[in-house]
């Protein structure tokens, strides 16, 4: 009778492993059941207004949503629609920032006149808006405006100093990096009188016209080639063929460019020639400098030959001289363009301003 009991619970043991293992093997090739109500998505209610702008309020957002583009994704500040008989100058005095400021902000220069409808940035401190390009890092931009990193993240409410190409940041306390460029006075010569003629009668006194004073002369030289345009703060100086063989590091406080035979020197952004030497000059060799205002002065050395001179205004992009190696080179094979980047007299690192 035992065995009998043995033996029946054997066989339903094994068979209930076989059907377990059955079981296990057709869930494994089948889909899971999903009820069909759980497939079905809730219908919500898209919301396409990602920021609030308001007359005289303030503007918060992420993206740039405005008719004013992708440079306008700054992170606070006030859109002001402007009335009849205000100025920049009472605007400034109403939100306690410089006039200079709010010309900034919105591309205007001292002489321009604003309208009334017209829409104007009012940023919340003093400084500039700065749009980030490809390949700028937080500390870069820093060094550039010379704006302490934490002052910038605290402005733009960062978390961290990750930024996107595009994205507009408050530089507070910061200024434009190019500004007005000097004004280079230049005497021009008085005209030559013509000889009088043996039957020509004494023509009546008249004043004596004194020569111009000042004259400003501007350069109608070649124009960048398309192809070598660059999108940087500074144009950079030479072609998209040129390369760097000496790169910015103590003892060195510039960037040596070159192109195989020789090439093209531009002037990195518009301003005033207020040198063109020719000479030995401490090494240079045959150098020119350009003011661009605020303080920002270029410099280009070991030039072949000029085409601009002391007092012309040049363009960005500009052609102001051919590759040489005048001055300290290394012979035949030292053609390059020695270029400087200065800032209120200090050199700074110029692949910060070219790329």
């Amino acid at each position: 009778m035992a065995t009998s009991a043995t033996v029946l619970r054997h066989w339903l043991s094994v068979r209930v492993r076989a059907a377990c293992v059955l079981t296990f093997l057709v869930g494994s090739l089948l889909p899971p059941y999903v009820p069909r109500t759980a497939l079905a998505l809730e219908e919500t209610n898209v919301v396409q207004q990602q920021f609030l702008l308001v007359e005289d309020g303030f503007l918060m957002k992420t993206s740039s949503l405005t008719s004013y583009g992708a440079r306008r994704a700054y992170s606070t500040g006030r859109i002001h629609i402007v009335k009849e008989g205000e100025s920049i100058e009472k605007l400034a005095n109403r939100y306690s920032i410089a006039a200079n400021t709010i010309r900034w902000a919105n591309d205007l220069d001292d002489g321009d006149t604003i309208f009334p409808g017209d829409e104007l940035i009012i940023l919340p401190v003093d400084g500039v808006l700065h749009t980030v390009d490809s390949g700028e890092t937080l500390s870069r931009i820093a060094e550039l405006y010379e704006v302490p990193s934490a002052e910038i993240i605290e402005r733009n409410n960062l978390q961290s100093e990750f930024i996107l190409a595009g994205q507009d940041l408050i530089i507070p306390g910061a200024t434009p990096i190019i500004g007005e460029p000097v004004q280079v006075a230049t005497a021009a010569a008085p005209r030559p009188s013509p000889a009088p003629t043996p039957a020509a009668q004494p023509a009546p006194s008249q004043p004596i016209a004194t020569p111009q004073e000042v004259v400003q002369v501007t350069t109608s030289t070649t124009e960048i080639a398309f192809e070598d345009i660059t999108e940087g703060v500074l144009q950079k100086p030479c072609s998209a063929a040129c390369f760097v063989t000496q790169y910015y590091h103590n003892g060195h406080y510039a960037l040596d460019m070159q192109e195989r035979g020789g090439g093209n020197v531009y002037a990195s952004e518009a301003g005033t020639v207020i040198r063109a030497d020719k000479g030995w000059n401490g090494g240079y060799g045959n150098v020119i400098e350009v003011d661009h205002g605020n303080g920002l002065v270029t410099l280009y050395a070991h030039n072949k030959t000029f085409y601009v001179k002391e007092g012309d205004r040049v363009q960005r992009g500009t052609k102001i001289a051919d590759m040489g190696n005048t001055g300290l080179v290394y012979g035949q094979t030292g053609i390059h363009v020695h270029f400087e980047v200065r800032l209120k007299g200090i050199k700074k690192n110029p692949l910060l301003y070219i790329q």
